[in-house]
């Protein structure tokens, strides 16, 4: 019987998912290599992202939620939800095994001094303030304006409950985060969508429209997300003072999301919102982070946010709840503590990652377009308008939508089948390969797929590879 590196019996996990063995096999390179050597123990100081690490039977939404929702019988990679397949950076499992030697699970007190604004002196507090310091030359975040979030979707809806009235718009550059529309229904909110240019590869901001939308009375807040996801820009500092111009004009608050920060490719810069040289600008904003993307901790729940203007800072925190688990404060902690040179040597090979799929789509992925190599995140930003026209799923969604389909619960009303679900549907079908469809990611999201490349270089080759042998068969 294999036992999976954690521990996960494998067995126990296909009886569970009411599969065999032989009709739910991993994909080739997973098993033949068998995927478990990993990042434990730096060689030379050179930690390995190359050797595939299964995460399979581990009830993770990446793998295991896409071979259950689109019935794979296979499965050659999960490239959908952002979070990381590597295995974690040893400075925090070794953290996590020293504080789960202590057998109680009491109330954490650092959660509760942070709710009352008074955990200036914790560790965790000061490795946050330490590492923003070090590596973005952040100085605005101080122990008195620092908040504590179960993630940064629990820290924007404080933030959206204190500056968005109910009924009253959110300006957001689209296409975007998909999960924030989900803040925005929970917040009785509506979305204000500027729909991106894609000018030279890249996409910019259409900086006309979205003034026009920042002079909407009803638009009150704006979502940032700094680099963006999807299409993976890194904006400029230009592009930020033009962007907090517009809005301090037209007092609408900016929730600049920020989580994705550590990961910037070669060549590329990050600045951060709050250190624009206009007060004012900074002063009008909010900012969402965590060590959960940077080191991939999204299960262990722990995020924080900071504002310059005590007045703003008051607002959220005067909404926000916070629920945070003393694992997670653990995690994130060690990680910034320890994980430095993991982090750094995780981002170039993630970065060479985004340049070895850019460069084989663009060579052996005819049906499927990219743009410029992404200057930051993890993903991968598809145009597949061709292969959608090849398969014809235009047609496929329309023969679906004749068939009763599940109630929506955004809308209360039967949900409709969309081109991009024949097209995610058909490369899980076909080549075991599970994306995030575009129109998810709202308007400007159409014929486009989302692809995470947080993975080894082994098993994004694999991906690519079934991608390409399965478009060849449509010829």
């Amino acid at each position: 019987m294999e036992i999976l590196k954690n521990g996960t019996d494998r067995r126990s996990f296909l009886t569970g998912a009411g599969k065999s063995a032989s009709v739910l096999a991993l994909g080739p390179l997973l098993a033949s290599m068998g995927a478990t050597a990993s990042t434990a123990a730096p060689m030379g100081g050179k930690y390995d992202f190359d050797t595939p690490y299964n995460r399979i039977g581990t009830d993770c939404v990446k793998w295991d939620m896409a071979i259950r929702d689109e019935h794979m019988p296979k499965i050659v990679a999960g490239m959908g939800i952002a979070d990381m397949d590597f295995e974690c950076v040893p400075a925090v499992t070794e953290a996590l095994q020293k504080r789960i030697s202590h057998h109680n699970w009491g109330y954490e007190m650092l959660d509760i001094d942070l709710l009352l604004g008074n955990g200036g002196s914790s560790p965790f507090v000061k490795g946050i303030i330490d590492w923003n310091h070090k590596r973005y030359g952040i100085t605005a975040i101080t122990a008195k304006n620092i908040g504590i979030s179960t993630g940064v979707h629990s820290g924007i809806m404080p933030a959206l409950r204190a500056f968005a009235p109910p009924g009253s718009k959110v300006l957001m550059v689209t296409p975007i985060y998909n999960a924030f529309y989900f803040d925005l229904y929970g917040s009785k909110l509506l979305a204000n969508e500027s729909v991106m240019k894609f000018v030279n590869g890249q996409y910019e901001i259409d900086w006309d429209d979205f003034e026009k939308r920042a002079s909407d009375p009803m638009t009150k807040t704006t979502i940032l997300c700094n680099p963006h996801n999807p299409v993976g820009r890194v904006w400029t500092k230009d592009e930020l003072h033009r962007y907090g111009e517009i809005c301090l004009k037209h007092n609408v608050k900016v929730l600049s999301d920020e989580i994705h920060c550590d990961f910037v490719g070669k060549g590329q810069k990050y600045t951060p919102f709050s250190t624009l040289d206009d007060k004012k600008m900074v002063d009008n904003s909010i900012t969402f982070k965590a060590a959960s993307k940077s080191f991939s901790l999204a299960g262990l729940k722990c995020a924080w946010y900071f504002a310059t203007d005590p007045a703003v800072f008051k607002e959220v925190q005067f909404w926000n709840r916070s629920e945070v688990s003393t694992l997670g404060i653990v995690s994130s902690q060690a990680a910034y503590a320890g994980g430095e040179d993991w982090l750094n040597q995780c981002v170039d090979y993630i970065d060479g990652n985004q340049k070895f799929a850019n460069d084989y789509i663009n060579a052996k992925l005819p049906l499927i377009k990219v743009g410029n190599k992404p200057q930051g995140t993890y993903l991968a930003w598809l145009d597949v308008s061709g292969l959608a026209d090849k398969i014809g799923a235009q047609k496929l969604a329309d023969a679906e939508n004749k068939k009763p389909q599940p109630i929506n619960f955004l809308t209360g009303k039967p949900g409709k089948v969309i081109a991009d679900d024949m097209v995610a549907h058909w490369l899980a079908k076909n080549a075991y390969v599970q994306l995030n469809a575009g129109y998810t990611y709202g308007s400007g999201g159409n014929n486009h797929m989302r692809m995470n490349i947080a993975t080894s270089r082994k098993t994004l080759t694999a991906a690519l590879d079934s991608m390409a042998a399965a478009m060849k068969n449509l010829a």
